[in-house]
């Protein structure tokens, strides 16, 4: 049984007449003749009582008919349905957000595409690379974004490259730091030092580099690795930055009206090329919704060049 032959069948009952019915459908009589017996073969039951030039329903006619009706109407619905996800009118994205990324690009991603798509169902989820991965296989996320240096060799994933963005450390304004000249690891490790959970490599550069600095002596902390505290959530790390004398890295916003507010940044000596190294991630063979396709072009044209803020 094919929807078209439902068509058909409708066309004849609307029309009350083969020829007519035909010409509503742009056949010829003789095959509309055809494909209504051909669905009265697929069913094993007459429908239409062909006799005396008219067409009368049969008791199974008259069920089908009235099935038909509601077919047709549910497949239309479909189409209108269809138009409208790819529209963004109905739909829903699910994003997960590496610490940096959701401090940065991913508030002002979810509010942009909340003023394009206001009736889009959305959930953003901030959490370790890892973590989102794990989710990401189990359908719970349509995408992520994050840091993948520890992902590279994960398989079943496609990884998309996206701009790097400065990385650099944050205190508050008037740190006693700032008066320093040059700032070392070393000093910067006289305070809390405060960031996210790190890529495994990253995580061990800063601490060889934080043990070389070391003189072995006098040194707040004794054999501590340089972030003494970590954080995930950019907001307790802000606060952290400005209550508790704590540096933080963070990096810088990727585009212009979303710095991170109230705080300076800190050069410390042979750290001024920290770069982020975000992906977008996805399942390897999926095909992305609508949603995630314009949210992943949103992402894309927040960290292009022509957004970065200047001398950046």
């Amino acid at each position: 049984m094919q929807l078209r032959q439902l068509q058909h069948l409708v066309a004849l009952a609307d029309q009350g007449s083969f020829g007519r019915a035909a010409q509503a459908v742009h056949l010829s009589q003789p095959a509309l003749s055809r494909s209504i017996e051909n669905l009265e073969e697929n069913l094993q039951a007459r429908l239409v009582d062909r006799a005396y030039g008219s067409v009368r329903f049969t008791q199974a006619g008259e069920l089908v008919l009235a099935r038909a009706r509601e077919l047709l109407a549910d497949a239309a619905q479909i189409e209108r349905d269809v138009l409208q996800l790819e529209g963004l009118a109905i739909g829903s994205l699910a994003v997960g957000l590496g610490p940096f990324a959701a401090g940065t690009l991913g508030r002002m991603a979810l509010s942009l595409m909340a003023q394009r798509h206001p009736q889009l169902l959305m959930r953003m989820e901030v959490a370790d690379t890892a973590s989102l991965c794990e989710r990401l296989h189990r359908r719970q996320l349509d995408l992520f974004i994050a840091d993948t240096r520890d992902l590279n060799k994960q398989p079943g994933l496609k990884l998309a490259r996206l701009p790097d963005v400065p990385v650099s450390f944050f205190v508050r304004p008037k740190h006693p730091l700032l008066r320093l000249k040059p700032v070392t690891l070393e000093s910067l490790m006289d305070y809390p030092v405060a960031g996210p959970q790190l890529p495994a490599e990253v995580a061990a550069q800063f601490d060889r580099q934080a043990r070389r600095g070391k003189s072995g002596k006098g040194v707040k902390g004794g054999d501590r690795s340089l972030f003494n505290v970590s954080c995930d959530d950019a907001g307790t790390l802000r606060h952290l930055a400005l209550t508790a004398n704590a540096a933080i890295l963070a990096p810088l916003a990727p585009a212009p009206g979303h710095e991170t507010g109230a705080l300076v940044p800190l050069p410390v000596a042979g750290r001024s090329g920290m770069q982020t190294h975000y992906s977008r991630v996805t399942l390897a063979g999926r095909t992305l919704s609508p949603a995630a396709t314009a949210y992943s072009r949103l992402v894309t044209e927040l960290m292009s060049p022509a957004k970065q803020p200047p001398g950046r």
